[in-house]
């Protein structure tokens, strides 16, 4: 076992876990970085005249808000132990397929991409059509 070549890496079942931990993290920071530039970006319209300034952020949506991060945090603090595993070999399966790690790793990427952006971009208000 070469343990520093990528060969080692797709025969690690807990490298591609660490992955979909990291795809985890990094797609649900879409929610919270696209309600907060909406904001933004209403804020700055109105100071220029173009616009209404938006509302105080909602108990709703600063509840989802908190969700969301709540969740990137647990991803962001579970990659340290799965690198730990990883550095130890532990999980390592000679016959591996990397298909088997890679598909799901890059079905979060699209669904999670999909799902976060989508929320962020049609999210209403409680009484909002």
């Amino acid at each position: 076992m070469n343990l520093f070549s990528s060969q080692f890496y797709q025969h690690e079942p807990v490298f591609f876990v660490k992955l979909l931990l990291f795809v985890i993290m990094g797609s649900s920071s879409l929610f919270p970085t696209i309600k907060l530039i909406q904001r933004s970006i209403a804020t700055v319209n109105a100071e220029n005249g173009k616009g209404e300034p938006p509302a105080p952020m909602s108990e709703k949506l600063a509840l989802r808000i908190r969700k969301v991060v709540n969740g990137e945090l647990l991803a962001l603090l579970s990659i340290p132990l799965t690198a730990s595993l990883m550095t130890r070999g532990i999980g390592y399966v000679e016959d591996f397929p990397w298909q088997a790690g890679a598909a799901p790793v890059a079905a979060a990427v699209v669904g999670l991409g999909f799902k976060y952006t989508k929320e962020a971009l049609t999210w209403k208000e409680d009484g909002e059509v």
